[in-house]
């Protein structure tokens, strides 16, 4: 069904004139597909060609407000064969703009080559403002920090998971992380073994009808999700190293988050290991107050 918002309305507010020749990368709605700002609207609109993740997904898009543009599909598996003609169009006078399935182009998508491509040849490249799910995500958040790093999609293979996490460890401010339905369970459980029960927030569908928001510790949200008989959707998470937490601990405290990983099923070997690590000092010293307080 077409928008209400037609294309004059758009045209209109943001003046008839033809965009000029280059790229433009246009992030589109992460779900919600009312989203799409008005500026994006009148580029999608105005420009010679469109290049896409999926182009079916970028039709529905575009069918909504009744833009008709040439879509052509782009994505990892044939970006290289595309650049070439794509970038003697645009030396032609010609506009592109690119678009992913959701979100901001060329986050953990497709279309950094390109981008490079124009640049060298000193081609115009715009970027638009727009939706992005690692922003939006962080903001529902209940950490406190000016900081944050974004990882993109959680590494698979055992020694990339375990070298992420061990800089993660050594972290003073919160990680994001893309993951699919089908991981996120094992990724969850890697995290909670290599580097304790984090504070997390799991956002799940966002901006969509069964939009899921969860801010709790690793292994609650382990038990919460687990009792799913399957588990949809588009998923990002936050997770707060220990080190932002045990640094304004006492002894005591130190000693009673020691016991509650102990309990988890840790032994003191890794309790001590993964504390050393989060407080910088010798994993000999966390060994010995641990084992004194468990006499």
């Amino acid at each position: 069904m077409q928008s209400n918002l037609n294309l004059s309305y758009i045209t209109n507010l943001l003046g008839h004139e033809k965009p000029q020749s280059g790229l433009y990368v246009v992030p589109t709605p992460i779900g919600n597909l009312s989203d799409i700002t008005l500026r994006s609207l009148k580029i999608l609109s105005s420009v010679d060609f469109i290049v896409s993740e999926d182009t079916r997904i970028t039709k529905k898009l575009t069918s909504k407000y009744g833009i008709k543009c040439k879509i052509q599909s782009f994505h990892k598996f044939n970006s290289k064969n595309k650049i070439p003609g794509i970038i003697k169009k645009i030396s032609s006078n010609f506009s592109f703009a690119i678009t992913t399935d959701s979100g901001t182009p060329l986050i953990s998508d497709p279309g950094a080559d390109l981008v490079k491509e124009c640049f060298e040849n000193n081609l115009s490249v715009f970027s638009l403002p727009g939706p992005s799910a690692p922003i939006a995500s962080f903001v529902l958040s209940a950490f406190q920090s000016e900081n944050f790093t974004f990882r993109g999609f959680f590494p698979r293979e055992k020694k990339k998971i375990e070298s992420q996490l061990a800089r993660f460890n050594k972290s003073d401010c919160p990680e994001i992380y893309f993951e699919s339905p089908k991981r996120i369970i094992k990724t969850l459980n890697s995290i909670l073994k290599l580097s304790g029960d984090c504070k997390i927030t799991f956002v799940r569908e966002l901006t969509k009808k069964h939009e899921e928001i969860i801010n709790t510790n690793i292994s609650a949200l382990l038990e919460k999700i687990s009792l799913k008989q399957k588990i949809l959707g588009e998923i990002t998470f936050i997770i707060e190293p220990l080190i932002s937490k045990i640094n304004k601990l006492s002894e005591k405290e130190i000693v009673e988050y020691g016991d509650s990983l102990l309990n988890k099923g840790m032994n003191i070997s890794e309790v001590s290991r993964l504390m050393s690590k989060d407080l910088n000092i010798s994993k000999r010293d966390i060994y010995q107050l641990l084992i004194k307080n468990r006499k």
